[in-house]
């Protein structure tokens, strides 16, 4: 199987279906503001090359916007957009290198994941915080959420958690979906594996707030070990990927140590005091473990971890199959995308406007294991960014 471009039977009958690299790394490498600073910032330790990873990503007007978290130090831009330069493709900070000052609580400090409206340009990002990378004693800047206009190059608003919601020594905010209601931007879910909940943004009332349940935690057994580059790798992270469908109805998440998808309608979210447990619905299992997953029109697509490969669950077929919508289960699984040496580890999603799924391959595993080789040239490479036609568009 080619490296560059593979032709795969896949999920549009027996039509062929192109998927390729888009992008590939070794080592990231940023557009510095002048011929010094890039110097500077390895000198002082802002910029520790083997510590940047890239994670989320999504695309708007053909541009590719992708984070690079700061779970380690020397990280210079934790959000940024893909430009090409005398052939390479390198990280611009995104909106600007100000915006991704380390310290500075008004600037992005730790960006795992977004969400841009294809309709507006809004962008929605969540910011952690800074707390994964302070010392004792140093400065903390608490978790937020910063909708910003890309369009208008303005930011819209920010929106700073309060300790109740996102306890800055405990929280760490994952994964973003956006809920619109008549075209305009209602709620936004947010999964937070380091207190095992979900939060929840009411854009209008500018309020957030949380729900907690068992299906949210991680399980014990099987389910905690992922098949990876021949190896086994043990997890216990709880609730982590997250999905909207395209009618808004209902949001769909499942934790990273767990084969199983489960499924909440919206309605219950939007009231604070909502009752979730008796509205949590267990849809069955997936083919592995899931880190990201995105709905489209028609279809959820997730990584399956454990096989190097990209999966989809048609929901629209399985729902027209079933008795009811309160019925359904996750029967109708597909294969999308299989890579054995180059899609370890599908991280996160994004579609275009023209059909295409895009996704981050990261090799999480060895880049926790500290066992990447970033110097090397003739070394595999250790990032990619993929795309593969799927004829279907964002859930938004």
């Amino acid at each position: 199987m080619s490296a560059l471009t593979i032709l795969l039977i896949a999920i549009l009958g027996h039509r062929f279906v192109d998927s390729s690299i888009v992008y590939q790394w070794h080592a990231l490498d940023y557009e510095w503001p002048n011929s010094s600073a890039k110097q500077e910032f390895i000198k002082n330790g802002s910029f520790i090359i083997k510590n940047n990873h890239i994670s989320g990503i999504k695309v708007y007007n053909e541009s590719v916007y992708v984070t690079v978290p700061r779970s380690r130090k020397g990280v210079p831009s934790s959000l940024n957009v893909v430009v090409v330069k005398d052939g390479k493709a390198i990280l611009r900070p995104f909106p600007s290198w100000a915006m991704q000052t380390v310290g500075d609580c008004s600037a992005i400090q730790y960006s795992q994941s977004l969400e841009i409206d294809p309709l507006t340009g809004w962008m929605w990002i969540i910011d952690t915080g800074l707390q994964r990378i302070a010392d004792p004693g140093q400065y903390l800047c608490p978790p937020k959420l910063v909708i910003y206009d890309i369009n208008k190059d303005k930011v819209i608003r920010v929106h700073h958690f309060p300790e109740a919601v996102a306890p800055k020594m405990r929280t760490f905010l994952n994964d973003i979906v956006v809920h619109k209601i008549s075209g305009k931007p209602a709620f936004a879910y947010i999964t937070d594996p380091g207190t095992t909940r979900l939060v929840v943004y009411d854009f209008r009332r500018d309020k957030s707030y949380t729900f907690a349940h068992r299906s949210m935690l991680a399980e014990s057994g099987p389910s905690t070990i992922i098949d990876y580059d021949h190896t086994q790798f043990e997890t216990h992270t709880p609730i982590d990927g997250i999905a909207l469908s395209p009618d808004f109805r209902y949001l769909y998440y499942c934790s990273l140590a767990s084969m199983k998808l489960f499924r909440v309608p919206t309605s219950v979210l939007a009231q604070e005091n909502g009752d979730i447990g008796t509205s949590v619905k267990d849809l069955g299992s997936k083919v592995s473990q899931t880190g990201g997953m995105m709905a489209g029109s028609k279809s959820l697509f997730y990584g399956a971890l454990g096989l190097n490969a990209v999966y989809k669950w048609d929901f629209t077929k399985d729902m027209a199959n079933a008795a009811s919508v309160d019925d359904v289960t996750m029967t109708t699984q597909t294969l999308v995308a299989k890579d054995d040496t180059n899609m370890k580890w599908v991280d996160s999603f994004a579609f275009d406007t023209n059909g295409y799924l895009w996704f981050t391959v990261n090799n999480l595993p060895s880049f926790l294991r500290n066992t990447m080789d970033f110097v090397n040239a003739t070394a595999p490479f250790n990032m990619f960014i993929w795309k593969v036609y799927v004829d279907e568009k964002n859930y938004l």
